[in-house]
């Protein structure tokens, strides 16, 4: 499953899918930038009690085969359901059987007799969500029966919870039921992990059971349906439905079934060895489908020949869907993405969502093949898929597209650190959805990439190949993993498995050089500062001499204090630690400036120069650091560029610089360096330009450039241009920005909202109101945000006010996504608090106002009690715990 993240305004919260936590990323803050995380200062906690242990499920019979039988009903939102289910004793003789089934009317229990017929059988219905069924006799191994199981699954009468990955857990969703909402199409589809899909069909929902397949869907002939494995039968009712038959004959584990029925087009790519490969998409997207995905055919070879093991399954189709609760979900041969992968061609110069395409793409070898016996064990899933985005960007793109890819999931992973640091592989957690974390995710993706760098490609590859053909479907833990590595490369990994996938943290470490000229003696101390016992770190060493003169060395730093020495006739211009740039630390290295310079000029990896920029933009008040960190203007990755122009001092550059950020700005092949010029640009021009020679022609200049960028492609650096065309002239960029209020695209959306908030009439007041009716997750978060923003100014107008409480309080009880809840509530208490504070304004002079302030108080008071309903209605325990932090 893959996660998108964001950056929410009272915390820092995860979410995601599958399959997906990057791994969604949404550029929801549009000028995303690597940045190098500081070592937090460490805080000794008192012990706290460990959470219970959490391992894998008992196997007391074995699910061998479902067959449902499957209708809807749109009005109520149930699923009229019918599962004839085959089972074996595990091993034990047993009269017993449990079924997972959350939320259901049951309707029959039985048993099938061989000859069809069905024997009614003694069952409890436990708390909504167990069937437990005394079976007819005892069973013995190898000793099959088939249960029948008649019911309604009823998922809107579910609790709702859910986790940072997905954000819900009713399993069977669906969408737009009653079609109310004229800009949304009517969908049906289901999301199966964790352990929801026991919310819409009985079974053993345990990722250590693996069952074959077979769904029968009735649904009106205008829909299309998608499931796993390969559609044998199509066939009309004559009564305006369709029954499609979908079956798969290569068992896998529960929480992969999947449906989806809706208007779509089906877009077919060329087939992969005689296996269909399509993609599903709303019809105005049909006609982007291949540049969205069309480069999953390659991917396929690519996986394939890698591990040395064929794509094995019937198909591969991926289906876009509205509201999904995660970033995208690896069901197996039908991949479920969220609806910010569909993007028109303007829209893909920004951001294509490649890695959530390989991630899930990867999840068929590394969680459908092979699966995590238990949710400890589910980084054997998700940091090998997040890994996986890295091998294949890695092979499209480059080394330095993947080193920046990796990067970038290592600072997401020190981010959550810094608030919560646990083990990888952990049996101790309070809900298994807290295994869906950066830990899981990123922190697990860079420690194989270390992984790899210590063995070597060839061994790391034929492990994971023999990994996956012994064990193929089937549930495995870690260790399985290990024994594998082991068989290959004849070393004894369990320090390695043991410090950083059984041990909480990571080194934070600080690195002193010392050079004794005298002697000709270089000294690097590397003190390890973290709570945690003294990792052992293998590094590579490169000393860089004069005359392009370079020489390697390895050392392990394993105690809190270590020491590598080496003496020298001519004295190194600098020592790069970690030259391979694989460590899963955090680091304060202790060097000369001047080291930086040299590092930028002849190290080769990307993150050489990234952390050379990112130290030499830490000094830019000394001109030699400043000349050098413009070297990074013109560098050959893109990164760097928007890196080095976003990283100067506004306070700090001439002419020279601003020329080169302008050029950038209107000619850089790359949307995101455009637009981090621009955006510099803007923030240079608002401190103002008299400094500069020719200021007013500069400042005509730079209005030129800022219009022009308005017509860009892309349109991040249309919305940059139009943020700075507002900041430059408030008037002009107004009256542009009414331009774009027709544009779907969702940057352009926030950058609207962004400048109406801060600076928009009341005349604008609608353009909030028509896009929160219709705008998708992230921009009705933003669109909220700003909404909070552009009342509070109007606060003393009571229409204004009035209206937009209305709108707020709606989002904030009934919008169906969580976080974008939130910010409805955000909005509601940012206006409370500003009437506060003019109720306390009015009160403090001599003689009150009692009209102004008892009518302030009526509204304040008006406001609590609304704030009061929506979090007496709140259900999930995420927002609810926010709420009560904030003391709503």
């Amino acid at each position: 499953m893959k996660k998108h993240l964001l950056l929410l305004a009272t915390a820092s919260i995860m979410l995601a899918s599958c399959g997906s936590q990057k791994k969604i990323t949404e550029k929801v803050m549009e000028e995303p930038e690597l940045q190098v995380i500081e070592a937090p200062e460490i805080v000794v906690e008192a012990e706290v009690q460990k959470p219970p242990y959490q391992g894998s499920e008992t196997r007391i019979n074995d699910l061998i085969h479902t067959k449902l039988e499957v209708n809807f009903n749109w009005e109520k939102q149930e699923l009229n359901g019918k599962a004839t289910l085959d089972f074996e004793p595990y091993f034990y003789v047993t009269d017993k059987l449990t079924l997972d089934a959350k939320g259901f009317q049951i309707n029959e229990v039985a048993l099938v007799r061989s000859n069809g017929t069905k024997m009614p059988l003694e069952y409890h219905y436990v708390d909504y969500q167990f069937i437990d069924i005394k079976l007819d006799k005892k069973y013995k191994r190898g000793e099959r029966y088939r249960i029948f199981v008649d019911y309604i699954a009823k998922p809107e009468e579910l609790e709702a919870t859910g986790s940072a990955a997905i954000t819900s857990d009713k399993g069977l969703y669906f969408i737009n039921a009653d079609g109310s909402e004229p800009n949304k199409p009517k969908q049906i589809w289901t999301q199966g992990e964790t352990e929801a899909s026991s919310c819409w069909f009985p079974t053993i929902d345990a990722p250590n059971e693996k069952t074959t397949q077979e769904i029968q869907m009735t649904v009106n002939e205008e829909y299309v349906t998608l499931s796993n494995g390969k559609m044998v039968s199509s066939k009309s009712n004559g009564n305006g439905t369709r029954t499609d038959i979908w079956k798969q004959d290569i068992p896998h584990t529960p929480y992969l079934f999947m449906m989806f029925v809706g208007d779509m087009a089906v877009v077919k790519d060329k087939s992969w060895n005689g296996k269909e490969v399509s993609y599903y998409v709303e019809k105005d997207y049909e006609q982007y489908a291949m540049q969205i995905f069309g480069n999953t055919p390659e991917m396929l070879d690519f996986y394939s020949e890698l591990l040395d093991y064929p794509y094995p399954w019937d198909k591969y189709s991926q289906v876009v869907v509205r509201d999904f609760v995660s970033g995208a979900m690896e069901n197996t041969t039908a991949t479920i993405h969220f609806d910010q992968l569909q993007r028109t061609d303007r829209e893909l110069l920004d951001e294509t969502h490649e890695d959530i395409v390989a991630h899930e793409l990867i999840h068929h070898w590394f969680g459908d093949i092979v699966t995590c016996e238990s949710w400890a064990n589910l980084p054997l899933n998700e940091s090998f898929a997040t890994y996986g985005e890295y091998l294949w960007i890695e092979h499209k793109y480059g080394k330095e597209e993947a080193d920046k890819h990796g990067f970038d999931d290592l600072q997401i992973y020190l981010q959550e650190a810094q608030g919560k640091k646990v083990e990888l592989i952990r049996y101790h957690y309070a809900d298994k959805e807290d295994m869906f974390d950066a830990h899981s995710y990123h922190k697990g993706g860079r420690i194989l990439h270390m992984l790899r760098n210590h063995i070597g490609d060839d061994a790391f590859f034929e492990a994971l190949s023999i990994y996956l053909k012994r064990h193929e479907y089937q549930a495995v833990e870690i260790h399985q993993l290990r024994l594998a590595l082991e068989e290959v490369t004849g070393m004894d990994l369990n320090w390695f498995f043991n410090q950083w996938f059984f041990k909480a943290g990571h080194p934070i470490v600080r690195i002193n050089h010392k050079i004794d000229e005298e002697n000709k003696k270089y000294d690097i101390v590397f003190k390890q500062k973290q709570d945690e016992t003294p990792y052992r770190l293998p590094l590579a060493i490169d000393i860089y001499y004069p005359n392009n003169k370079v020489e390697r060395k390895e050392f392990t730093a394993d105690g809190r204090e270590s020491t590598f020495s080496f003496e020298f006739t001519e004295k190194p211009l600098f020592v790069n630690v970690d030259a391979d740039k694989v460590m899963v630390w955090e680091k304060d290295e202790r060097r000369d400036m001047e080291t930086y310079v040299a590092q930028y000029e002849q190290a080769p990896l990307f993150l050489d120069r990234f952390e050379a920029i990112d130290n030499l933009s830490k000094r830019q008040s000394e001109p030699q650091n400043l000349a050098a960190l413009v070297m990074g203007l013109n560098d050959k990755f893109w990164t760097i560029r928007a890196k080095t122009a976003s990283s100067l001092d506004a306070s700090k550059v001439d002419n020279y610089i601003v020329g080169e950020l302008m050029k950038m700005a209107e000619n850089d092949e790359k949307s995101d360096v455009r637009r981090s010029a621009l955006n510099k640009l803007t923030e240079i021009n608002e401190k103002g330009l008299s400094a500069f020679n020719k200021p007013e022609e500069l400042k005509m200049k730079m209005n030129r450039l800022f219009e022009k960028a308005t017509k860009d492609r892309a349109y991040s650096v249309a919305a940059s241009g139009l943020k700075a065309m507002v900041s430059s002239d408030v008037e002009k960029g107004l009256a542009l920005a009414k331009t774009f209020e027709n544009e779907k695209s969702g940057s352009v959306i926030r950058a609207l909202s962004s400048i109406y908030g801060e600076n928009g009439g009341k005349e604008t007041q609608s353009f909030f109101e028509d896009k929160l009716a219709n705008a998708g997750d992230f921009s009705r978060y933003t669109l909220l945000q700003d909404y909070g923003k552009f009342v509070t100014r109007n606060a003393d107008n009571s229409s204004i006010a009035t209206k937009a409480i209305s709108t707020l309080q709606d989002k904030a009880m009934n919008d169906g996504t969580w976080w974008v809840r939130m910010n409805g509530m955000m909005a509601l208490a940012g206006l409370k608090g500003e009437l506060e504070s003019q109720k306390s304004n009015l009160e403090s002079v001599e003689t009150p106002d009692a009209s102004k302030v008892s009518a302030l108080v009526e509204r304040i008071t008006n406001l609590g009690e609304i704030m009061s309903q929506i979090t007496g209605k709140e259900t999930h325990p995420r927002l609810s715990q926010i709420y009560k932090m904030q003391g709503f």
